[in-house]
């Protein structure tokens, strides 16, 4: 499988007072860069293997199972550990 870098996560709440559904499950999209260069490849947050959508982080590295139709993987699979988000930060002046 090739490898490559998450340049973009983009987390989505999509829940509404009026779901039934009581499993909390992660939304969201991002992109990642092959590293033999390219266009970024889109990847929706079904698409990760073995591990949650809210673990990964730009700048991990991932394998991935590239779409032979679209700019999109397939499969999304993090090399490596989960890393610590990072701190919240404060915008308050």
């Amino acid at each position: 499988m090739p490898s490559g870098k998450i340049t973009k996560i983009v987390h989505l709440s999509l829940q509404s007072s009026f779901s039934t559904d009581s499993s909390p499950q992660s939304k969201g999209y991002g992109f990642l860069k092959a590293d033999g260069g390219g266009e970024d490849l889109y990847f929706a947050a079904k698409a990760v293997s073995g591990y949650s959508f809210d673990d990964l982080q730009v700048g991990q590295t991932v394998e991935f199972e590239e779409d032979p139709k679209t700019p999109m993987a397939k499969t999304v699979v993090l090399k490596g550990d989960v890393l610590e988000p990072p701190a919240p930060q404060s915008h308050i002046e």
